[in-house]
């Protein structure tokens, strides 16, 4: 008997078939709202750009496109700009 030998191409092309699109998207949509529930909110501007976007490799990326979203999720030198990793922590939470 010869050694295991993957079919690399046929586990990359997984992340393409719909019933693991669909998965990706339910957690991802779970994501988002754990992270809009805990975001910071002055204005609100902040909270309502996060969302869950296709990426090219078949993967669903969590994202906020305010300019600022940087220094939420990973802050600043000033003490009065913790981090509060917003999306790290959504993240982190929809694993259990």
């Amino acid at each position: 008997m010869g050694a295991f030998q993957p079919d690399e191409a046929a586990i990359a092309s997984l992340v393409h078939e719909q019933f693991v699109q669909d998965d990706l998207h339910e957690r991802a949509s779970r994501v988002v709202s754990a992270a809009q529930a805990n975001a910071p909110s002055e204005t609100g501007r902040y909270r309502n750009s996060i969302h869950a976007e296709d990426g090219p490799d078949g993967s669903v990326l969590i994202v906020s496109d305010v300019p600022y979203a940087i220094y939420i999720e990973y802050g600043t030198r000033e003490r009065d700009h913790p981090a509060h990793h917003t999306i790290g922590n959504a993240l982190d939470a929809a694993r259990d």
